[in-house]
């Protein structure tokens, strides 16, 4: 049976208004609608390190910090040394070490193009599957550090609280008020308790607050925050939004001193086809406070890091096109390679139940 083609023949008709030409993409300039993040303004970057590694599979050193803030008892009797005594020798003073492992997992994203559609596309389709590709792996690596940051198991469990249960806290954060201050005291106990345990190597400017859309506004909405709002010198600014986050989550750069980042990354969990179901990558109800002294990219020869979750890095977002001549089409990838890994667990604090 020969192949039957739809007629695109209309039905016959006076010349009138709008009928006279065929519509077509340059009657709006080429406009193209898509949703595609730009990769560099991922919130992740923000709060994590990235530390290249040659090899998918290695060992990364962990060495204990207490030897460095040692004095027995409080007192230097150990120390002493009298003039013509021999040297104090206690064959101590090494910290503990131990060796970790990793292993680095390599992740593919992709896309198909036939010929005829690439060369007939009245945009640049393969850029544009590039796009959403780059953006869908960004996307994935959020989830995978979240996916560990998630895992109690992965922290120290002195560094793991539900807000209610802090010490002289009347409950969650979202109920907080003026007087009862549990926002700030919170994130005061977190900061000194990461202060004591890397023996103030981590700083106050080191630290940030991690947490999604949802709980942002809700806290963003308690009593606390609004009146730290409205008693700042920066107030009308915040109003207006010349600075800060308030018009959108009611919060500010920074609360408290500790910078704020809102973890927005959303994702798509239905399959194709399917109702669409969207979620927040990162949970609800959770912050986390997070160290990443230093810069995105952690230097190799700087020593001991305190940053408290890192990605090993075997292979970033490389961007291939194949050509297939025999099925006349281009494929497209997105590859990665990589571990996301909580290096440092005493350098952060995870924060549970903040919200009703």
């Amino acid at each position: 049976m020969p192949q039957s083609f739809a007629s695109t023949a209309g039905t016959l008709t006076l010349p009138g208004q709008s009928n006279t030409y065929i519509r077509q993409h340059e009657a709006t300039g080429h406009l193209v609608i898509h949703y595609s993040r730009d990769v560099k303004k991922f919130p992740l970057n923000r709060y994590i390190q990235i530390r290249e590694v040659t090899k998918d599979s290695g060992l990364y050193l962990q060495i204990t910090a207490e030897e460095a803030g040692r004095i027995v008892g409080g007192n230097l009797n150990e120390h002493v040394w009298p003039d013509g005594s021999d040297r104090p020798e206690r064959n101590a003073g090494w910290e503990q070490f131990r060796f970790l492992d990793y292993r680095t997992q390599r992740f593919d994203f992709d896309f198909q193009i036939g010929y005829k559609s690439q060369k007939q596309a009245d945009w640049d389709i393969l850029a544009t599957g590039a796009a959403t590709k780059a953006q869908q792996a960004m996307t994935a690596r959020t989830r995978g550090v979240h996916q560990v940051l998630f895992d109690t198991n992965n922290w120290d469990s002195t560094h793991v609280i539900a807000t209610p249960s802090i010490l002289t806290n009347s409950g969650t954060w979202e109920l907080s008020t003026t007087q009862r201050g549990d926002i700030k005291r919170s994130l005061n106990y977190a900061a000194n308790l990461i202060r004591i345990d890397t023996l103030a190597v981590v700083r106050k400017e080191d630290l940030m607050l991690v947490m999604n859309p949802v709980t942002a506004a809700r806290v963003g909405e308690s009593q606390e925050i609004r009146d730290y709002i409205k008693g700042s010198e920066d107030a009308w600014k915040e109003v207006i939004n010349q600075e800060g986050r308030y018009s959108e989550f009611g919060l500010p750069n920074k609360l408290y001193g500790y910078e704020i980042i809102v973890e927005d990354t959303v994702m798509v969990t239905s399959v194709r086809g399917a109702t669409v179901v969207r979620s927040d990558v990162m949970a609800d109800d959770i912050a986390y406070m997070m160290a990443r002294p230093g810069g995105l990219v952690a230097n190799v020869e700087s020593g001991p890091s305190w940053s408290t979750a890192m990605l090993f890095m075997y292979e970033e977002m490389t961007v291939e096109q194949f050509s297939e001549d025999k099925h006349r089409r281009i494929s497209g990838h997105v590859a990665e390679d990589y571990a996301p890994v909580m290096t440092s667990p005493v350098s952060g604090f995870y924060f549970q139940n903040v919200i009703e």
